[in-house]
């Protein structure tokens, strides 16, 4: 049986300089910016996808609140008209700010003519009152 030997000599490449291959460098850089602006792209798209449903969230919102504020009114406008009602008005002032309905004489009606105030009488109890106007005028008692 022969046996062989086999030397290996060793190749040391350090000082061997290798020169750059333009056209993959440029084919590298290619693909780099298509790969980025396609990236880029995919971005976008995403931002206006998620700005569309934030805006569609908003929106629903404003509805919303567009509702609240409209049953608020309109509970407003019924609450308005109740107070306003001359029912309750008189009531309020006869038994709670103990107004009652000026005898004749008590009421001076201001003009552009000159003031004349006339002497103020005192009421007699033993006086009929008068029927009631539809809208009386109140004032204090004294």
């Amino acid at each position: 049986m022969p046996i062989e030997v086999h030397l290996e000599n060793r190749i040391i490449n350090n000082n061997v300089i290798r020169e750059a291959d333009a056209r993959s460098h440029r084919d590298y850089i290619i693909v780099t910016v298509m790969g980025a602006i396609f990236l880029i792209g995919l971005f976008i798209y995403g931002w206006q996808h998620y700005q569309w449903i934030q805006y569609g969230y908003r929106i629903e919102e404003a509805q919303k609140k567009k509702e609240q504020l409209a049953e608020i009114g309109r509970q407003l406008r019924l609450e308005r008209a109740s107070l306003r009602t001359p029912q309750r008005i008189d009531t309020i002032a006869r038994r709670d700010l103990g107004m009652i309905i000026p005898v004749p004489g008590q009421l001076v009606t201001l003009s552009d003519t000159p003031l004349n105030i006339p002497a103020s009488q005192p009421a007699h109890p033993l006086q009929p009152q008068q029927a009631e106007p539809q809208a009386p005028a109140l004032t204090a008692k004294r």
